[in-house]
């Protein structure tokens, strides 16, 4: 069996790095053993008359589980079927064939007799034509080269010839001590499953190319300028980006001893589910740091409770496991389904909490029949992923309220009258109204504990009517993940435009203030169509609130819009040089000359 890795540039494919020599076998197909393994390839047998043999085997790569809380488990390790992933047959001349490794990681290649040749696998999943996809695993500290696992060159000869390939761990039993070959199979091997999932609800999508960028330089740290270095591997955390810096991707953690995620089968689906939602849904989520427990911007908690429930669809397993730490013999898990801990009730449930989204979505998904915890009903809905997916796709990616809780269950209750009352039931045990509504107009929970100046989620303003006094508020903040996507710090404002022309939006703060307030504002129309953020003025004092205002104009057509309005200092943390100035109102109005 070959146990070789190497990763290649994509553009220097000749340019092969062996990380390590195994063994291969030829003959009749039955994997026989011997060859020569110091960087020369076995002898040549003596020439054939002619004709075919066929090159066949499994592509394999080491799995090591892991134990929910506690780590990887090492000494469980098992080879898994590298599936969906493609292979060459190579000669001195280059590529003689390509292929794709069947669901039990099989291959096979017809050739001619007494030839020269060595079997590459390339870390990536690439489909053409209807269902299609590409999806490659790169290392981003190494100019985005392509992770590939190379064999030793061997001779087809006159017979059937069997070669298999295992991609190791590099885990000596203590540490890692050569090269972690199977890391970038091991995070395909999750793709796959979310393809599958994807495919059981729509056969024939084309998915848009994804690159995963996996290095084992990549640590929990920023870069110099605060923000994640691909270059260096300095990310901060496993993320999905859309970013302009590189192609629409996930970077994953690779760090020993310290953070590691290509084995932790839930934190890349999660990420791969941000992806999923971003391309043919919609996500207005604003992220952030985030915790169970918090009491989240409804578009945060939606797009992560969202990416939690996903990574159980995908993977077949509700307990959600990440390891780090020392050995990766350290890491903390959670119950999808709920309660996420034993013993534990989620301190907050309701529309702005991932953990009652989370749970709400898997509930309605998966056929298992539970109650307890944090139910106060019994779940015996069993939508599959079809009905969840087809919501997002159409009610949650075209409607004009912002992505949330209510338009995703609106939709589902519009699509499944006759589960209606049972969707309505799963979303009351998480403090959740009945969402009559894509805007939550039926919701009475807001937040704990709640507030006078908080009690909708959505006000209405009229053109050309009286203001509207919402209030920014720094009431929801976490002592642990801050303030910067916190509950009502954000407060947004329906708007219905009859006549399509310029309007012109303002938001003034009123007394009391405790500084110089600073409104910004966002226009939203299913993505967003205008921002305001100037800085306040020097006439802007806790002693002169209305001079404390932001004002802008956009030409708009008929139609609904969402206007989201907040103080900015409230969206920034306790050290930062301009800190939260907590409770600040404004008064919104919009006219149209």
């Amino acid at each position: 069996m070959d146990r070789l890795g190497t990763r290649v540039a994509a553009a220097q494919l000749a340019l092969v790095i062996l990380f390590a020599a195994g063994c291969g076998g030829g003959g009749d197909g039955d994997g026989g053993s011997g060859g020569s393994f110091a960087g020369a390839p076995p002898p040549p047998p003596p020439p054939s008359s002619g004709g075919n043999v066929t090159i066949s085997g499994k592509v394999t790569f080491d799995l090591v589980p892991s134990i929910a809380g506690f780590g990887l488990d090492y000494g469980h390790a098992t080879p898994k079927p590298a599936r969906g992933v493609s292979v060459e047959l190579r000669s001195g001349a280059g590529v003689l064939q390509t292929t794709v490794t069947d669901a039990s990681g099989g291959y096979s290649f017809s050739v001619a007799q007494g030839l020269g040749v060595s079997i590459r696998v390339r870390a990536e999943m690439v489909r053409s034509g209807t269902p299609g996809w590409d999806f490659r695993v790169v290392d981003n500290t190494s100019g985005d080269a392509l992770y590939v696992l190379a064999g030793a060159q061997f001779n087809t000869g006159t017979a059937d010839v069997t070669r298999d390939l295992n991609a190791p761990s590099g885990w000596d039993g203590a540490s890692y001590t050569s090269a972690r070959s199977a890391a970038p199979f091991a995070v395909l091997d999750v793709v796959y499953d979310s393809v599958q999932l994807v495919l059981s609800a729509q056969p024939s999508i084309s998915f848009p190319a994804l690159r995963l960028y996996w290095s084992p330089s990549n640590k929990p740290t920023v870069g110099a300028s605060g923000a994640p270095d691909p270059a260096t591997g300095e990310i901060g955390s496993s993320f999905f980006t859309t970013g302009s810096q590189t192609a629409v991707g996930i970077f994953l953690l690779g760090a020993a001893d310290d953070d590691t995620d290509e084995y932790d089968r839930h934190v890349i689906a999660h990420e791969w589910g941000h992806y999923l939602e971003t391309m043919f849904s919609r996500s207005d989520s604003i992220g952030g740091p985030h915790a169970l427990g918090d009491q989240l911007d409804m578009r945060t908690a939606f797009g992560e409770g969202w990416g939690n429930a996903f990574s159980g669809m995908a993977t077949a397993d509700s307990i959600y496991s990440d390891s780090g730490g020392a050995g990766q013999r350290h890491g903390f898990s959670f119950d999808i389904e709920g309660p996420a801990f034993p013993g534990r009730v989620n301190p907050a449930p309701g529309w702005y909490s991932e953990e009652s989204v989370q749970e709400l979505l898997y509930d309605l998904f998966d056929a298992h029949i539970d109650a307890g915890g944090d139910h106060t009903a019994v779940d015996d809905v069993a939508l599959g992923f079809g009905p969840v997916f087809a919501v997002l796709t159409d009610r949650q990616r075209t409607n004009v309220a912002l992505t949330s809780v209510f338009p995703f269950l609106n939709g589902l209750r519009s699509d499944r009258p006759a589960e209606a009352a049972s969707i309505d039931a799963l979303a009351a045990a998480q403090s959740i109204a009945k969402a009559s509504d894509d805007y939550g107009s039926a919701e009475t929970s807001f937040g704990h504990p709640e507030t006078g100046d908080f009690h909708k989620v959505y006000s209405q303003l009229t053109v050309g009517g009286p203001a509207v006094n919402v209030c920014s508020l720094d009431s929801f903040k976490s002592n642990v993940t801050g303030s910067t996507n916190k509950l009502a710090s954000r407060r947004f404002l329906k708007v219905d435009v009859q006549n399509a022309g310029p309007h012109t939006f303002t938001a003034r703060a009123v007394a009391p203030i405790g500084g110089a307030a600073d409104p910004d504002m966002v226009l939203h129309r299913a993505g967003v169509v205008a921002m305001s953020d100037s800085a306040p003025t020097a006439q802007c004092t806790s002693a002169t609130p209305a001079q404390c205002s932001e004002a802008f104009t956009q030409t708009l057509s008929a139609g609904a819009y969402v206007l989201e309005v907040y103080e900015w200092t409230n969206t920034n943390s306790a050290d930062d040089p301009s800190p939260p100035l907590g409770r600040t109102c404004f008064d919104v109005t919009v006219a149209s000359p």
